[in-house]
């Protein structure tokens, strides 16, 4: 409900900015138009007039940023409640408790800064360690330090998961997941960090060790298959910086659009900016930055452990 909301008031909040940089660019047209039969036009208000034309093109980059994020935490959700509803307890072996400890690296984006008008959002890498317990089916979610990051359901489709992959019940084991970050953070995007959390409870289950220079970012959902997320390229980023050697995507996301502010010059004194959808690849996004880093697609969480394992 709260995910819906947000994209609801996302979504308003951009038609207002639409709206109101609309009569700014009708305003700047009068501006030119007058400037070209009248010399005595103010330039400090022109100049007004441009700062805020420039000022809600940005914000227009941001909030559609925001937008994509929202709709594939929303799509993400909507995938959770129709599994949920026809949910089977069948095929899966039911033991003892499990015991195993596991690591893996996760990456989302957070807002980094805001000025009047204007978002900017930036990777950030955490670590998550989980440790599994006999117990009684319990899921314990901690973050050092806070962290506002949702994670709750992204581990109970991941528990699932996991069980239907070992052929291993979790019902008597006690899950504690404990998400470790340098700062405190709100994180936009908690449920892209399904796919890395199922990997590390296979990995737990299994009693085997994930190569820590392997990141991942993707939904995970109930049939094991990886679903899209958002700020792509940031993560991505964000891996690189601390060392990674390979970063795993959602299918389709090996490249991304992103948003190119442009400005050209009709005529003396006159700026128009526009915004331009521009295709990424990320391997090659990386490499401009002098990075290393093989960026693969996958498609189901199996595929995606084999990739994450540690050699040898």
């Amino acid at each position: 409900m709260s995910n819906m909301s947000s994209l609801e008031v996302s979504v308003k909040r951009l038609k207002a900015v639409l709206v109101l940089s609309i009569i700014v660019n009708i305003a700047l047209a009068v501006v030119f138009f007058s400037n070209v039969g009248i010399s005595s036009v103010s330039e400090s208000g022109y100049d007004e007039l441009l700062v805020q034309h420039q000022n809600l093109t940005r914000t227009v980059n941001s909030l559609r940023q925001e937008l994509t994020i929202l709709q594939s935490q929303l799509s993400f959700y909507k995938s959770q409640a129709e599994y949920y509803s026809r949910l089977l307890m069948a095929n899966r072996t039911v033991g003892g408790g499990v015991v195993g400890k596991s690591e893996v690296n996760l990456v989302a984006v957070k807002e980094a800064s805001r000025s009047f008008g204007e978002f900017r959002y930036e990777g950030v890498v955490m670590a998550a360690h989980l440790e599994l317990r006999e117990g009684e089916g319990r899921l314990l979610i901690n973050t050092k330090p806070k962290i506002g990051i949702d994670l709750q359901t992204s581990a109970n489709t991941a528990i699932l998961v996991a069980e239907n992959i070992t052929g291993v019940s979790l019902r008597m084991t006690d899950i504690i997941l404990t998400v470790t970050a340098d700062k405190e953070t709100d994180i936009v995007d908690g449920p892209s960090a399904g796919a890395a959390l199922t990997v590390a409870l296979i990995s737990a289950v299994r009693n085997q060790t994930l190569d820590s220079k392997v990141f991942m970012t993707g939904t995970i959902n109930p049939d094991g298959t990886i679903g899209k997320v958002g700020g792509i390229l940031e993560k991505a980023a964000a891996a690189a910086r601390v060392g990674a050697k390979r970063f795993l995507v959602p299918p389709g996301q090996g490249v991304t659009v992103t948003y190119k502010v442009e400005e050209t010059h009709p005529a003396p004194g006159f700026t128009i900016i526009t915004t331009k959808p521009e295709i990424v690849n990320v391997n090659e996004y990386l490499r401009r930055m002098g990075y290393s880093v093989e960026v693969i697609e996958v498609s189901r969480i199996d595929r995606a452990y084999s990739l994450a394992l540690a050699e040898g």
